[in-house]
């Protein structure tokens, strides 16, 4: 899999509890797939400033049952084109395979990591680790990283990157293989 750095430092985004998907991304935009237009409304409704000042690296850090309600890909897609990544404190199982799908870094924490943050802090994740340092506040704490086959999918850009580098891998050992075979019958 590609070698992509899992380690963001930048701007804590602190969302807090009950963020619907629908406030991550208003329904009025649910058939544009364009990840350059959909990052401009980013948490518009929300945190009107958050499309404009958020920048690669920066963390959204949001609390219980984030991206609730209606599934749909298009927050993590407009996260993935800004270049965040996101730690949350509970996490629907559909809301967590769309934002691994689509290739955003994420951890799950406990309250404890949530009242370490606060919004604006300069905090720095290693994704690959689960250690999460808050710079402002010179603190560190450690949580259980997402599993290695996740973070695979993740490096690779998200699920479609995944299966586009599994399979080109597997199609270079195989015609490895075959040439191999050849030369050793002297074709």
């Amino acid at each position: 899999m590609p070698d992509m750095s899992l380690i963001y430092q930048g701007r804590c985004w602190k969302l807090g509890d009950d963020v619907s998907s629908d406030e991550l991304i208003s329904a009025q935009h649910v058939f544009e797939y364009d990840p350059q237009v959909l990052r401009k409304h980013l948490l518009e409704e929300r945190l009107s400033q958050f499309a404009s000042q958020a920048q690669s690296g920066d963390i959204v850090l949001a609390g219980k049952r984030f991206a609730h309600g209606s599934q749909h890909t298009h927050p993590f897609l407009a996260m993935k084109a800004i270049g965040v990544g996101l730690i949350a404190e509970q996490m629907l199982r559909p809301t967590f395979r769309l934002a691994i799908y689509s290739g955003i870094p994420l951890l799950e924490i406990d309250q404890n990591v949530q009242n370490m943050l606060d919004d604006g802090d300069q905090i720095r994740v290693d994704f690959n680790k689960g250690v999460i340092s808050n710079l402002t506040q010179n603190t560190t704490t450690q949580v259980k990283p997402v599993p290695d086959f996740l973070l695979d999918i993740v490096q690779a850009g998200g699920g479609l990157g995944y299966m586009q580098a599994t399979l080109a891998n597997h199609i270079v050992q195989k015609n490895t293989s075959t040439t191999t075979k050849e030369a050793s019958h002297g074709v």
